[in-house]
């Protein structure tokens, strides 16, 4: 039964980090998007500071005009990002009082991290092997989305930098997407 109880309250506990998460990040969004209209109505164009309070979508959409800091910014704060994940796994790894079950569940998820990781450094190094300046790749739910530092790309540019992450991920074209900055 105690054991029972300490589950659960875990259960309990990370449920509510992932509503206070959730919540600080809606909270923040907010505040950035009334602060980037304001700078877009004083000083005109997107740059790297208005990118980075956007989801993946949003950037993947109005990828044109991207400035190369963003690309610094955007591996930065992802990199932040999956630090503060992996340091919480690893809090739930590191107490002697989680159960056996949870503490596997949080190492498969440390794991998955740093291989997810991995895996998008290596397509960005082996696209930028190809001669493109710069590219930030997001692997998610079977999906693949690469934004390419390119003023256009051509269909075999394209093909190439497909090939690379399909080779790579196992994923099937139709579930890559590629932009590009300009």
């Amino acid at each position: 039964m105690f054991f029972r109880k300490k589950t659960f309250l875990i259960v309990a506990l990370s449920l509510l980090l992932g509503v206070v998460a959730v919540l600080n990040y809606n909270y923040v969004l907010k505040d950035k998007n009334v602060a980037q209209e304001d700078i877009l109505e004083k000083e005109g164009p997107m740059n790297a500071e208005l990118v980075k309070g956007k989801s993946e979508e949003d950037i993947m959409a109005n990828s044109k005009n991207i400035s190369k800091e963003f690309f610094i910014d955007y591996r930065l704060e992802r990199d932040k990002n999956r630090s503060q994940h992996i340091v919480l796994l690893e809090n739930i790894v590191g107490n002697k009082e989680t159960d056996k079950d949870t503490r596997g569940q949080a190492q498969k998820e440390m794991i998955n991290l740093v291989k997810l990781s991995e895996k998008e450094m290596v397509i960005e190094n082996l696209i930028r092997a190809k001669g493109f300046n710069d590219v930030i790749v997001f692997i998610h739910d079977g999906y693949v989305n690469a934004i390419v530092d390119a003023e256009n790309l051509s269909a075999a540019h394209a093909a190439q930098i497909q090939d690379v992450i399909s080779k790579e991920t196992g994923i099937t074209l139709e579930k890559i997407s590629i932009a590009t900055t300009n």
